[in-house]
C-alpha cells in the first residue's frame, strides 16, 4: 500500500499573496486573475464579466494598487518589474 505524501505547509510568500488577494473584493480578484493569470486585455475582461471597458481598466488599476499594497508592505512594487 503506497502513502500519501503529506501536503506541504504554505510557504511564505504564497501566504503572503493569499492575504494581499483576500484584501481585494472579488470583481477585483476576478479583474486581477484575468489579467495577470489568464493574459486577458481589458475589454475582453469587460465582455466576459459584462462590464464596460473603462470600468474593467479602473477595476483592474485599483486592484493592482491594493495587491501591491497588501502584498509588499514598504517593498519594492512586484508589478512594476512585469
Amino acid at each position: 500500500m503506497r502513502r500519501r505524501p503529506k501536503p506541504l505547509p504554505l510557504l511564505g510568500e504564497q501566504e503572503r499573496v493569499e492575504r494581499a488577494a483576500a484584501a481585494l473584493s472579488p470583481l477585483e480578484r476576478e479583474v486581477l486573475i484575468l489579467s495577470a493569470g489568464h493574459g486577458l486585455p481589458s475589454r475582453e475582461i469587460a465582455a466576459r464579466l459584462g462590464i464596460g471597458g473603462r470600468r474593467a481598466e479602473r477595476l483592474l488599476a485599483r486592484a493592482l494598487r491594493k495587491f501591491d499594497r497588501a502584498l509588499d508592505q514598504g517593498r519594492r512594487s512586484w508589478w512594476r518589474l512585469w
